[in-house]
């Protein structure tokens, strides 16, 4: 499995949130797409600051009590360049701590197997990761209306 460990320094994002969290084991994983259309037709132009061009991701944050609710939250967010207070409730922002970080190239067509095939990778290879999110990194050179299109999935690492 290919990968890749760099350093990055803090990164910050603003965008919204999949509201309720996404149940794992339901379609809610079907209705992204959706909030990101949203995302980027309602609130994308209002967010200032933009990192240019313009990197987005998808944040995937493991809440506490994830065994037992099977429930993750989900931001669909874009790269600023300092931290702000959203004026729009709606908007929220969130910080990557710097450190070392470790991305594996995917394939978006086949997204959640992917995601699970990496998963796999890092338990049988015990690879140190921090266990509170993953990153679905938008690459700005692909186009994911079509088939074929790449991203990374990205961890921090833990020493």
């Amino acid at each position: 499995m290919n990968y890749v460990i760099k350093e990055m320094k803090t990164r910050y994002f603003a965008g919204i949130e999949f509201i309720g969290g996404i149940k794992v084991d339901s379609d809610d994983y079907n209705k992204i797409p959706n909030l990101w259309t949203d995302f980027k037709k309602l609130y994308l132009k209002d967010i200032p600051d933009k990192v240019v061009p313009n990197n987005f991701i998808g944040l995937e944050m493991y809440r506490f009590d994830f065994m037992e609710s099977r429930t993750l939250d989900y931001f669909a967010l874009v790269e600023i360049n300092n931290l702000y207070e959203p004026k729009d409730e709606e908007i929220i922002t969130k910080k990557l701590p710097k450190g070392r970080y470790i991305s594996f190239t995917i394939s978006h067509d086949e997204l959640n197997s992917e995601v699970e095939k990496v998963y796999q990778f890092i338990k049988e290879k015990r690879i140190n990761v921090h266990l509170g999110f993953d990153v679905k990194e938008y690459l700005v050179n692909e186009n994911y209306d079509f088939e074929g299109a790449k991203l990374l999935l990205t961890f921090k690492l833990e020493d």
